[in-house]
């Protein structure tokens, strides 16, 4: 069998996942909801530039 094209899809949801896991271990650190939201948050900042 050929090599199947990249699916940009399964991408974004690999992303999303180690994003979630990320705001998960902030959670667990002892961050409230919304501090673990707004450090994810600059954690994509971040990463786009």
């Amino acid at each position: 069998m050929g090599d199947l094209p990249n699916d940009p899809v399964s991408a974004l949801a690999e992303g999303a996942a180690q994003l979630h896991e990320l705001y998960l271990a902030f959670i667990s650190a002892g961050f409230t909801e919304s501090q673990a939201l707004y450090l994810v948050g600059q954690q994509i900042q971040a990463s786009s530039r």
